[in-house]
C-alpha cells in the first residue's frame, strides 16, 4: 500500500528555509530526514526526485523537487548530501507509467500539430520531463553536428509504443505529411518569468520555477498512405 498523509495537517515550508537548510539537513543517508532550522524541528520531508545537475564554483549540484511541494520551491543541493538511492534513480530512473505515456503523448500531439505548419523546417519545444527523457532515450541517437543536439531515428522512439503511422498526417485520400528522420532533439531547462513582491519596506524577487523542456528540430516531406 502507497504511503500517504493529508496535506492540511503538515506544516507548509517557505522557499526561504529550503533554500538555506545546512547541508545537515539534507536527505542523508535515506529519502526521508527530519530537517531543522534555527533550532526547529520542521518535521520530516520527502525529495521527489533529482531533476538536473550543474556544476559552480562549489561543486557538483542536483536540482531537487521536493515531495509535496511547488516547484518553485525546488533547491539545488550538493551531491555528498544526497541519498544513494536518489542518485541511484537519476542515473537509471524508472519514472511511473502514466507519467510516461502523458508525456509522449504531449510530444506527439506538438509533432503532429507541426505537420500543419507552413514551410518544410520545423520547430517544437513542449514541457516534457527529463527524467522520462532519460528513461526512452538514454544511449540511443548519435550526436548531432549542432552543439547540445541528438539526432533520433525513427527507430529510436521504439520505447514509446507508438502505433504505425505516428509522425504522419493523412487526409481522406490518402495523401498527407510525414516526419523525415532522423529529428534533433535537445532537452534543457528554463526559468518562469521574473516577478516581484513587497516584504515589508522593501521589493524582492519572488522565487522562480525551472521548467523541464524539449526541442525537436524535424524536416517535414510528403507522403501517402496508398
Amino acid at each position: 500500500m502507497a504511503a500517504i498523509a493529508t496535506r492540511s495537517e503538515r506544516e507548509r515550508v517557505s522557499y526561504y528555509i529550503l533554500h538555506n537548510l545546512s547541508s545537515s539537513d539534507i536527505l542523508f543517508p535515506e529519502r526521508k530526514r527530519k530537517k531543522r532550522c534555527r533550532g526547529k524541528n520542521l518535521g520530516t520531508y520527502e525529495a521527489e526526485r533529482l531533476i538536473a545537475n550543474r556544476e559552480d564554483s562549489e561543486g557538483k549540484k542536483f536540482l531537487v523537487k521536493w515531495k509535496g511541494y511547488s516547484t518553485f520551491e525546488n533547491t539545488w543541493e550538493p551531491e555528498e548530501n544526497l541519498s544513494p538511492l536518489l542518485l541511484r534513480n537519476f542515473d537509471s530512473p524508472r519514472p511511473e507509467g502514466d507519467i510516461v505515456q502523458s508525456c509522449i503523448d504531449r510530444m506527439r500531439f506538438a509533432l503532429l500539430e507541426a505537420l500543419k505548419h507552413k514551410g518544410p523546417e520545423q520547430k517544437v519545444s513542449l514541457e516534457f520531463r527529463h527524467d522520462v527523457f532519460k528513461y526512452l532515450f538514454c544511449g540511443k541517437g548519435r550526436t548531432a553536428a549542432e552543439k547540445n543536439w541528438t539526432l533520433l531515428e525513427e527507430t529510436d522512439f521504439n520505447k514509446c509504443k507508438l502505433p504505425i503511422n505516428w509522425s504522419c498526417i493523412f487526409d481522406s485520400h490518402g495523401d498527407g505529411i510525414m516526419v523525415r528522420f532522423p529529428v534533433k532533439v535537445r532537452k534543457y531547462l528554463t526559468l518562469s518569468p521574473k516577478s516581484y513582491e513587497k516584504v515589508g519596506d522593501k521589493i524582492v524577487e519572488m522565487p522562480r520555477a525551472y521548467i523541464e523542456k524539449l526541442s525537436i528540430k524535424f524536416v517535414k516531406v510528403p507522403s501517402s498512405c496508398n
